[in-house]
């Protein structure tokens, strides 16, 4: 809205407000003077309504706009009363009206000092939302700065160790050794640095490229696989509990939920290392709209911070980036969902919800 629009704004409703109240006075004192003055329920009715004029006038005015309205009408209503009073004519039959009058004046009064009251109530409470609001972009502000810190933090750590080795081994090389080890130890660290940029990339660059209809069946069987090849020569059990129908269907790009479901199986891989009966269930079904993918695991459970698990770089594994559930975190959101974490001795469960339910 434009500084023009918003200054007419206030301008508008003033008018407004003088016109109801100049409209609707004329109109209760035409009924006042017009209709005979044995009507008296008539009379008593519309004097009553001169009351509503005068605490609309102190809502809308405050203290100063009820009194002079009171006053106006006051002697629209009643000019003898005011006649009276100069004159100190206060005769029998002319108390009524001036008590009439006084209550006008009461009533402006009354209603004005509470209007001011709750103007500077409503006043109060708009500069603390302000104030609110400025804290509230403030703490977003700060938590955007220590992320990027936490990130820069966490890209320097991952990269400085396999350059220190690199470097290294390329220190030994000019100094005369050169054997096989040390050129499989550069191999590997290379391959390590690469690795991570990848995995760095897929975080930063992830999304919806290719949206469709997903068989789930044929999701959750690839993913399984890929799991398996990726734990083989662990003793772990990978199976699939699959509540839909065959030909169930989700909407969204295969490959980011397989790699969501694929860190997550991954996850549970991990935490069941070195155990004898190390078991990961990958299940799915449907409820509110949504599909709910499921990995479990009959681990040892989270050890570290569970709010923090989907921070970038946060992890309680020696050799992990912290990027895997970082990752499915964000590709479960860029499908209308999130994921859910319940660990305990009795192992962990993340829960991916996905938003469009079976077809």
């Amino acid at each position: 809205m434009s500084v023009e629009l918003r200054r007419f704004k206030p301008q508008k409703d003033t008018l407004i407000s003088i016109a109801v109240i100049i409209i609707s006075t004329m109109v209760v004192s035409y009924f006042h003077y017009s209709i005979p003055s044995h009507f008296s329920v008539v009379h008593l009715a519309h004097y009553y309504v001169f009351y509503l004029i005068v605490i609309y006038a102190a809502f809308k005015f405050g203290f100063k706009g009820g009194v002079i309205v009171a006053a106006l009408i006051s002697l629209i209503y009643s000019p003898s009363a005011y006649y009276n009073l100069l004159c100190l004519c206060i005769e029998h039959h002319s108390v009524p009206s001036m008590v009439e009058v006084s209550m006008l004046y009461a009533v402006g009064i009354v209603s004005g000092y509470f209007s001011g009251k709750l103007k500077d109530e409503k006043r109060k409470v708009e500069l603390v939302s302000a104030e609110k609001l400025q804290l509230e972009k403030q703490m977003a502000h700060d938590d955007r700065l220590r992320s990027l810190g936490q990130l820069s933090a966490g890209i320097a750590h991952e990269i400085r160790n396999p350059l220190a080795a690199i470097k290294a081994g390329i220190a030994m090389i000019k100094s005369g050794k050169n054997d096989a080890q040390i050129t499989d130890i550069l191999e590997s660290e290379i391959e390590r640095l690469n690795s991570f940029v990848d995995r760095f990339l897929q975080y930063a660059r992830f999304g919806n490229n290719d949206p469709a209809d997903i068989n789930v069946n044929g999701l959750l069987t690839e993913v399984a696989e890929l799991s398996k090849l990726s734990a083989s020569g662990r003793t772990v059990t990978i199976d699939i509990e699959n509540e839909l129908p065959g030909d169930s269907t989700v909407f969204g790009d295969k490959n980011s939920l397989k790699q969501a479901l694929l860190n997550l199986v991954l996850n549970g891989v991990d935490a069941v290392e070195g155990m004898s009966e190390g078991r990961v269930v990958i299940s799915v079904k449907s409820g509110d709209g949504r599909i709910e993918f499921s990995v479990k695991d009959n681990g040892r459970g989270v050890e570290g911070d569970v709010n923090r698990l989907f921070e970038p770089f946060y992890t309680t594994k020696d050799t992990g980036t912290g990027l895997g559930l970082s990752i499915a975190g964000r590709i479960a959101q860029a499908h209308g969902g999130n994921i859910t974490v319940v660990s305990g001795e009795e192992g962990t469960v993340f829960t991916m919800h996905i938003q469009g339910g079976q077809k």
